[in-house]
């Protein structure tokens, strides 16, 4: 009996499918691709339950003939290419003609189209890639396509979809692209029975953008345009006042198809440098027209990919305009040329016998946004004429050593006063002991938030604090409400696209929590895949640490003797008083031992 079998079509379509259609979103995007392959100027979208139960997409386009309807559930029938060739002029989204025939394999599809010189249409409908029936109905011209029960006869697939929360955001996302891409289209989008998205058409790319995007956003872009050999390039940037706490609002347009490039976004982001604060990114708005024989969108089935001939000169284009975008800004800002040179590293010293350990009391971290301080080289033998060019320094394992073992053990110290108006200076019996201000507060306030998170003493704003949200971000922040008023946060929505917070825990009644809510919604964002229990433990920690860093004493803050004498008990008192939340440390010992070697008391 022969072990290899050939597979049914049908089957074979199913598992082909797969590779075409993994969630509602990309069913979304062939039936929009569709539509405006047949020259539709206005598009509606209606989803039910993230598209789990129900995925519509209505356009005026120029529909199907009663002949050509049946035919392009087809696998590979399509009206965009003829042969290979002419992949290298491709203008159209579809040209494999694997979308409906895959669509079908995986769901109920009703559709009714009409040409616009025919008196009726015609309705399809088809249960498992098989056309049950056809008939005659009355109808406008254009398509009305209806996907149900998505992945009902692949219970594989469906188990490993997303929550409907994150499945309808990334529809959202997708269909913002499209109103991008297209703003002489109008397009609708509804959620369950509720409209989401109303976009008119409009003629330019800054209209789209002011009904998509918030005033806010709005008023911090700066135009970029770019004229190259081998590519033009137009769109949107904001400036170096405002930013987002993840990428997706970077988006990037080639030759209308919203596409996913690595190398594109790093070439934007290389034009930000050193005018964005570390884990922060910027929002960008990009078209970018070239000759279709110059790319090939023919690198994955759901054609989210593409490749340049000219990768090297297009990104090296784009981050110099948006470089010389923002000096713009700046220089039109200052009355003044600015320039965004990085600066010349600076030089060390020679050194003598050096080991390098890579730490840095400021290591990079999305909560904390002092500036960064190079990593150092620790010399054990320095020349004599360096002694005033670096701080005596142990290796880091040695500082913990002491740290553990001494000042912070015995509380037995004297306070010198502050440096920099950034550390706290003690004199201690082993040596001389610096403490970060910002970093020990830290960690006392987040233990305090950790341990007390449900007493926590709030107060009743006098002036609440309205934000401006997408829909989907309430959504989400709505789904962990309880957290926020656990711990003193009182959150409600307010009108459209707003949530308002009426009260605070005390520590942050000063604080503007905007950013508070953003870093939330990056982490929730980007903790998709973590199970509920492991979600809740990490977002509690997530904000305890936000609420610790935003309250906590800054870098640059004076602190009389007696809030350092305050702070440095409370430190004392405090468990894992060695660190701050983010991982740095809260204070160096500098032994008498390292003091006396720098001024040749020992050998």
């Amino acid at each position: 009996m022969n072990r290899i079998k050939k597979l049914s079509s049908y089957e074979a379509q199913k598992i082909a499918a797969g590779q075409v259609v993994e969630r509602p979103a990309n069913v979304v995007k062939e039936l929009i691709e569709n539509a405006i392959d047949a020259q539709a100027t206005s598009i509606e979208i209606h989803i039910d339950q993230a598209g789990h139960e129900r995925i519509a997409v209505i356009d005026n386009g120029c529909g199907m003939s009663a002949e050509d309807a049946p035919i392009a559930f087809i696998h590979h029938a399509t009206s965009k290419i003829e042969s290979v060739s002419d992949l290298q002029s491709l203008t159209t989204f579809g040209f494999r003609g694997e979308a409906l025939s895959s669509i079908a394999s995986v769901s109920n599809i009703t559709l009714i189209t009409k040409t616009f010189d025919t008196l009726e249409g015609i309705e399809l409908y088809f249960e498992q890639a098989q056309l049950i029936h056809s008939k005659p109905i009355s109808a406008s011209t254009g398509t009305h396509i209806e996907a149900k029960n998505l992945f009902y006869n692949v219970p594989a697939r469906k188990k490993f979809l997303k929550s409907k929360e994150t499945e309808w955001r990334i529809i959202q996302q997708m269909v913002q692209a499209f109103c991008i891409a297209y703003p002489h289209i109008h397009f609708k989008l509804f959620h369950d029975g509720r409209i989401s998205l109303n976009c008119p058409q409009t003629n330019s790319l800054q209209s789209r953008l002011s009904q998509l995007l918030d005033e806010d956003v709005v008023r911090n872009l700066i135009p970029v345009t770019i004229d190259h050999e081998h590519a033009a390039v137009q769109g949107f940037i904001s400036n170096h006042h405002y930013f987002k706490y993840d990428r997706s609002n970077i988006y990037f347009l080639v030759n209308h198809r919203w596409i996913k490039n690595l190398g594109l976004a790093k070439s934007l982001l290389r034009g930000y440098q050193n005018v964005l604060p570390e884990g922060r990114f910027p929002c960008a708005y990009i078209h970018i027209t070239v000759d279709p024989t110059t790319i090939d969108v023919n690198i994955h089935p759901r054609k989210e990919e593409i490749q340049f001939v000219h990768t090297t000169a297009i990104e090296r284009s784009i981050t110099q305009q948006v470089k010389a975008a923002i000096e713009h800004y700046l220089s039109a800002q200052l009355k003044k040329q600015v320039t965004l040179a990085p600066q010349p590293p600076r030089n060390f010293p020679n050194m003598a016998t050096q080991h390098t350990v890579q730490y840095s009391p400021f290591a990079p971290s999305p909560f904390f946004s002092a500036p960064l301080m190079p990593f150092q080289s620790i010399r054990t033998e320095p020349k004599p004429e360096a002694i005033f060019h670096a701080a005596p320094q142990t290796p880091v394992e040695e500082i913990v050593e002491h740290y553990q073992l001494t000042a912070v053990e015995d509380n037995n110290f004297t306070i010198l006063g502050q440096l920099h108006k950034t550390y706290i200076l003690l004199e201690h019996s082993n040596g001389l002991f610096v403490v970060d201000q910002h970093a020990a507060q830290e960690r006392i306030l987040y233990e305090q938030f950790s341990n007390r998170f449900e007493q926590l003493p709030t107060i009743s704003l006098l002036f609440p604090h309205i934000i401006t949200l997408a829909s989907s971000d309430i959504q989400l922040l709505e789904e962990h409400t309880e957290l926020f008023t656990k711990n003193g946060i009182c959150i409600e929505e307010y009108g459209q696209g707003q949530i308002i917070i009426q009260s605070m825990p005390v520590h942050l009644k000063e604080i503007d929590p905007k950013e508070l809510i953003h870093d939330v919604l990056n982490m929730l964002h980007t903790s998709q895949a973590v199970m509920p229990r492991e979600l809740k433990k990490s977002l509690n920690e997530h904000l305890h640490a936000q609420m610790a860093c935003k309250a906590a004493v800054k870098a640059g803050d004076i602190l009389t003797h007696t809030q350092m004498d305050q702070l440095i008990n409370d430190l004392y008192k405090t468990n894992n008083r060695f660190s701050c939340p983010h991982g740095r440390p809260t204070g160096w010992l500098l032994s008498q031992i390292d003091i006396e070697k720098k001024f040749k008391r020992r050998t």
